[in-house]
């Protein structure tokens, strides 16, 4: 049994100041690492074995070692703190209850690559985070541990990609969370480079840099006695959504999600089963079948699933998933930056389609057909995974729950709750609740927002008989539309365009050549294309 100041165990007492961080630590991780060789240093991380805890599990000592063997001699490291996978808040957690982990460890991997300047950016909206980083800045500065290194904070913006890490040292430089092109990583690209000189960077989430003191205090072999041998060490769960005691978590790698959510989360709520589980809007989700995998990178990816940043949301029986699908096809359209053509157009066609399911006057027996399309063909050369992630788990929802989307599309006046997306802005501790953001529905895919609507009446809704609906799934020949094509409702905003130049068949070209500069008009041409040709596939 680990005892309240375990090695290598994150969630611990908070600590109040730094000097009793360092009482209860057992001294500064950062005065040994500058007692050691940069490559010593970078030995006994590859040594434990410890993966990115920020998403692609990549190996840190790996990542570190490129950065420190760079030819150029100016390099930075830098603290990705945007978090904002949906159904995540463990670096956020861990911030408000211990900073000085994560600033050691970043002050650690400046000795390694010979940085001089070390950098945590962070939303603006992360106010007591903020507070926490900053002073714990001052109490270090104040105890000689910074030595030559200074550390910048930089506070973003709201978006989802700010948590990207190239939009994120774009975000840093200035300029707007728009991710660079994926050849440029930040070991290859890194902060305010020019030709003559790349700058690399280590980038790294904030559990990754906590968990690099640990490691060279008490060694690389007690961290690989935990978890799994894929996977090392304890990881940070954050379990969310239809659960008894939602919170964050740390436990061993290599737990079950049936454990995670049965005995640590509690369970699902009385009288209900699980339906889904989420892993963000990053991966496939997960069903009740698959909940004796292992939670490791290996294992997950085994299912078809994966990892991420560790953060699932449970959704249980009494949830619409036609609702859940509309909310995060939406989250992701509107989250799309409109660098690339395929990934914007493609996430809305899904987002539009799906929204069609629950609107009498616009349901069209081809709203699913197109959602899967659209959602399939968002990845054509995109900058960033988030196309990808539309391609997997909007399409996967469909197929799991096709028999539940084809009542919604059979009676598109079934009430039913709309569904917040679990992009969490707090956490209540004591009464296990996390707080999502009430903002997200009305951000608009130009990252603008709406008004807040205006009060209404209550609407009496009368009681809908629904009988079980057999819909066909992706592939078949899709049925004849006995209702003729609307065009979607006027957009409440305008998007700027910018001048594109893509290769068009003959008969495409020549339909959009007389639309006009209007996102819902172009919406309401490139659906009717795309019936079109669903139609006539085949004949």
């Amino acid at each position: 049994m680990r005892t309240p100041d375990a090695a290598h165990w994150l969630i611990q007492e908070p600590f109040l100041l730094y000097s009793d961080y360092l009482r209860r630590k057992g001294g500064s991780a950062v005065t040994k690492a500058r007692s050691m060789p940069p490559e010593d240093v970078v030995s006994e991380l590859q040594r434990s074995g410890l993966r990115g805890r920020g998403g692609a599990g990549f190996p840190v000592g790996t990542k570190w070692r490129t950065t420190m063997q760079h030819e150029c001699p100016t390099r930075y490291v830098v603290c990705n703190a945007a978090e904002g996978e949906p159904g995540t808040f463990k670096d956020r957690y861990l911030l408000r209850r211990d900073p000085y982990s994560m600033l050691e460890g970043l002050l650690i991997a400046a000795h390694v690559a010979g940085a001089e300047s070390a950098h945590v950016a962070m939303k603006a909206s992360f106010t007591p985070e903020l507070l926490r980083v900053r002073a714990a800045i001052v109490e270090m500065r104040e105890a000689g541990v910074l030595g030559d290194v200074q550390i910048e904070v930089t506070e973003g913006p709201e978006e989802y990609l700010f948590g990207e890490e190239r939009a994120l040292l774009e975000v840093i430089e200035g300029n707007d969370p728009l991710p660079r092109e994926p050849h440029y990583p930040p070991y290859e690209k890194g902060l305010f480079a020019t030709q003559a000189s790349p700058n690399p960077a280590i980038v790294n989430n904030v559990e990754t840099y906590a968990r690099v003191p640990d490691i060279l205090r008490a060694g690389a072999e007690s961290f690989r006695e935990l978890g799994t041998d894929d996977t090392p060490g304890p990881l940070l769960f954050t379990i969310s959504g239809d659960v008894i005691s939602p919170g964050v978590y740390e436990q061993e790698a290599g737990i079950t999600l049936r454990e995670l959510i049965h005995e640590i989360a509690g369970g699902p709520r009385t009288g209900r089963t699980i339906k889904a589980v989420l892993c963000g809007v990053s991966a496939a989700p997960i069903f009740p079948d698959k909940l004796a995998t292992q939670a490791d990178h290996a294992h997950l990816s085994l299912i078809g699933s994966a990892l991420g940043s560790a953060g699932f949301i449970v959704i249980d029986d009494a949830t619409s998933m036609p609702r859940v699908t509309q909310s995060i096809a939406r989250f992701l359209y509107v989250e799309s930056c409109n660098q690339c053509t395929a990934c914007k157009h493609g996430l809305r066609t899904a987002s539009s389609a799906i929204d069609e399911l629950f609107d009498p006057e616009l349901a069209t027996p081809d709203d699913l057909e197109r959602a899967v399309y659209g959602a399939r063909h968002a990845p054509q050369g995109n900058r960033c995974y988030l196309p990808v992630q539309g391609s997997i788990v909007i399409p996967s929802l469909l197929k799991r729950f096709w028999a539940e989307f084809g009542t919604q599309l059979k009676h598109p006046a079934l009430p039913s709750d709309p569904y917040l997306i679990p992009k969490i802005v707090d956490f209540d501790e004591p009464s296990r609740t996390f707080t999502y953001d009430p903002l997200s529905p009305r951000k608009r895919p130009n990252w603008t927002y709406e008004d807040a609507p205006a009060p209404v009446e209550p609407v009496v809704v009368e009681p809908v008989v629904v009988e079980p609906v057999v819909v066909e799934p992706p592939g078949a020949p899709p049925a004849a539309s006995s209702r003729p094509v609307k065009s979607s409702r006027p957009a409440t905003h305008t998007v700027a365009l910018r001048t594109e130049t893509v290769r068009l068949a003959p008969d495409v070209r020549d339909a959009l050549s007389h639309v006009i500069r209007d996102e819902a008009e172009v919406d309401r041409v490139v659906n009717a294309a795309l019936r079109d040709w669903l139609r006539n596939r085949g004949a």
